[in-house]
């Protein structure tokens, strides 16, 4: 899903005063002009100092006329008034002799890598009204002298390297927008900026801001549009923004503020955009956000929220977003919701939802994302998935869900995950199955159904008997003497379910036959890319090492997926994000040599061809991983031989490790979770279970910093994500036999 997040570029579109979009405006219906005597210096003399930097002439040395001049315009008495130069490289700091243009009513120099730091001079052209330097290199704070400029109403300082206050700014009487994001400005916010009344943009996202939100930022009545987004404010929101009745758009996503969401912020009536994410927010939704007749985004996930979901948020008639995941909320989810008919993404994941789905959703045609995963949702789901036409997102796992598997829209799909659920029966078809990720497995389904030759997972007899409506019947196939027969009582169908250990007959439905922990099947191993001794059974999963000694095999996904968002490209991490692991595995007994046997679950920048040692030697140093290792390597520093760890950098001894619940090379299914959580420097959890319900407490957790470890840039953030497998001088045979891998975005 895409964000509101921006390019600074795009503020042209927001506010027709900055860059070359209003130079062309303005340019229309101008005649050609000589430039003023007075000017011709100055120009002349910019001209000398940019073009040789450019390399190539943006203003001829013998030009006169405005018009055959790039970015110029002047007034009718050929006085220079406007200067708008974009993406040009100078790599020097502003010319002083600017200063000279004393009729100069617009500076626009975006992206020109300008370097050093504002030059007071500039503060003379009185007439200044737009100064535009955003996405430059400037450096130092902002002058005092900048209250000269008392007919400025636009001033764009944003991706910069700016610090230092902010109160030099309180005393310009005519600013309407001003935008300093990506600087690196910190301490509290400027309370003076309250005093800047006839402000309607207020853009401060991406520095450093530590405290409080100033409460006089309520005095600004004019205010559109105010930014606070990814600093580390703290306390909670003032009760004074309330009588910003202008506000479209209140964005204070990612910081640390605290306390309730203020029932106040119902008064906001023109608001559109409400970003609350990712903060430490608690207590629960007021009802009076349904107020917000105008809303179309409500962005409050990643906070402590609790109590229920209130039904009068299905009054917001225009709302098309509505994030409420990774809170505490609990509850059934309201029939209300049925109602907003403009929904186009619905994400209440993680929380502590129960009850089924009102049937009402059903009318949310609209739809396109949909995420109720990691609650304790139950009762069916296909009919109301069915009237969702526009789906092409669909995340249900991890709750109680049953009967028939949801059968989407037949085109357009790109995730469609349903696993760990007791889904019973049902036939799911695409005409793209190539392009869709699945994953269904820990289902009550004991043979693939579709055309995209999908593998579902066997739960046990007992299981799918209790939870999907079934019965263990005494009649029917024998399966072999290895396993149950199921016996659906609505029409008497019946088919056997599998002892563990062994698997339904290739030539056979009705026979079981041996086949060590081969129920759990890899379900996308068209999106995998295999090296060394890896291979593909014809059952799906993916067998690393086949049994020799010495082998090294690894198993990547393909292609590689973004970890790091990157609003501005100079920026060290961008945005990180965070992901979920979920797989099974199984590993035979092996030697007890030094040599890394086991296996890892790594994120890396690049792999070598082999693959590589449980101490992720072979995947460099741009590299993290989590070693399940079953070998104690004294040189290692490992805690004994059945240890999960967690190693980064490609280095052979682990950052943190724990000893393992369970034995790990005894050749029984395993069930492992590795979720990331890229706040608060970065935090990596590890789950181990025999079972394919993830446990409550986890074996393993790590602070780590993907963003340290890995080193992205803007045209450097996707990375291989897969296992790595090797066995040492005695044989072992290692399989994958489930994966889902799901990238978690916290930005808005």
């Amino acid at each position: 899903m895409q964000t509101r997040r921006e390019s600074h570029r795009g503020l042209e579109r927001r506010l027709p005063l900055l860059g070359s979009l209003a130079y062309l405006l303005v340019l229309r219906g101008v005649v050609s002009v000589r430039l003023h005597l007075d000017d011709v210096g100055s120009i002349q003399e910019l001209a000398r100092r940019w073009n040789n930097f450019e390399g190539s002439e943006i203003w001829g040395l013998r030009y006169v006329d405005c018009m055959a001049m790039e970015g110029i315009l002047c007034d009718k008495d050929g006085f220079v008034t406007d200067i708008v130069l974009q993406q040009k490289g100078f790599y020097a700091p502003i010319p002083t002799m600017i200063s000279k243009l004393q009729h100069l009513r617009h500076l626009s120099l975006m992206f020109c890598t300008l370097t050093g730091t504002i030059p007071d001079s500039l503060f003379n052209l009185t007439s200044l009204s737009v100064l535009d330097v955003v996405g430059n290199f400037i450096t130092g704070t902002v002058p005092v002298g900048i209250s000269r400029l008392v007919n400025l109403r636009v001033l764009g300082l944003g991706l910069n390297q700016l610090s230092g206050p902010l109160d030099p700014l309180s005393n310009l009487p005519q600013l309407i927008f001003l935008h300093l994001d990506q600087n690196l400005f910190n301490g509290s916010i400027s309370s003076e900026l309250g005093k800047l009344t006839t402000l309607r943009f207020l853009s401060l996202k991406e520095n450093e801001f530590s405290a409080s939100i100033p409460s006089s930022l309520g005095n600004l009545a004019s205010l559109n549009e105010l930014t606070l987004s990814v600093n580390q404010l703290s306390g909670t929101i003032p009760d004074s923004l309330s009588g910003l009745h202008s506000l479209t758009n209140l964005n204070l996503h990612t910081n640390q503020l605290t306390g309730a969401i203020p029932e106040s912020l119902g008064a906001l009536s023109a608001l559109k955009f409400l970003e609350l994410q990712y903060n430490r927010l608690n207590g629960s939704i007021p009802a009076t956000l349904s107020s917000l007749q105008q809303l179309e985004w409500l962005m409050i996930s990643g906070n402590l929220l609790s109590g229920s979901i209130p039904a009068a948020l299905g009054d917001i008639p225009l709302l098309k977003y509505m994030w409420l995941a990774l809170n505490q909320l609990s509850g059934s989810i309201p029939t209300a919701i049925g109602k907003l008919a403009n929904l186009v993404n619905l994400d209440m994941w993680n929380n502590q939802l129960c009850g089924t789905i009102p049937t009402t959703l059903h009318n949310l045609s609209k739809v396109q994302y949909l995420a109720l995963s990691y609650n304790q949702l139950s009762g069916p789901v296909e009919p109301i998935i069915r009237g969702m036409r526009s789906v092409t997102d669909l995340y249900l796992q991890k709750n109680q869900f049953s009967g028939r598997l949801p059968i989407p829209a037949p085109a357009g799909m790109k995730n469609y995950v349903v696993a760990n659920n007791f889904f019973s029966h049902g036939q799911v078809k695409f005409s793209n199955c190539s392009a869709v990720k699945w994953n269904t497995y820990s289902n009550c389904l004991s043979k693939y159904l579709g055309i995209c030759r999908l593998a579902y997972a066997q739960k046990s007899a007992a299981e799918c008997a209790a939870f999907c409506g079934l019965e263990v019947g005494a009649t029917g196939p024998v399966c072999g003497g290895h396993g149950y027969c199921l016996v659906n009582p609505s029409t008497g169908a019946s088919e056997c379910v599998c002892d563990p250990n062994y698997m339904l007959s290739s030539s056979n439905s009705n026979a079981c036959v041996p086949g060590a922990a081969e129920t759990f099947l890899v379900s996308a191993s068209a999106y995998v890319s295999l090296r060394g001794s890896a291979s593909v059974l014809s059952n799906g999963s993916i067998l690393l090492t086949n049994g020799a000694a010495n082998q090294q095999g690894a198993a990547f996904g393909s292609p590689a997926m973004r970890l790091f968002y990157f609003p501005d490209k100079r920026s060290r991490c961008g945005t990180e994000l965070g992901f979920l692991a979920a797989f099974s595995f199984a590993m035979s007994p092996g030697g007890q040599g030094e040599g890394g046997e086991g296996l890892a679950f790594v994120v890396a920048a690049g792999a070598s061809e082999k693959g590589a040692s449980v101490g992720l030697g072979g995947v460099g140093r741009r590299s993290m991983g989590v070693e399940f290792d079953s070998v104690l390597s004294v040189k290692h520093s490992d805690p004994n031989d059945n240890h999960v760890g967690v190693n980064v950098g490609g280095s052979p001894v682990s950052l943190a490790s724990a000893t393992a619940p369970l034995i790990l090379n005894d050749a029984q299914t395993k069930h492992a979770w590795i979720h990331y959580d890229p706040t608060s420097g970065g935090t990596l959890q590890v789950f181990l279970s025999s079972d394919p319900v993830q446990p409550l407490t986890p074996t393993l957790t790590a602070s780590v910093s993907l963003c340290s470890v890995l080193k992205p840039t803007a045209s450097d953030s996707l990375f291989l994500f897969g296992f790595l497998a090797l066995s040492s001088t005695a044989p072992q045979r290692l399989g994958i036999l489930s994966w889902n891998f799901t990238g978690v975005s916290p930005v808005g």
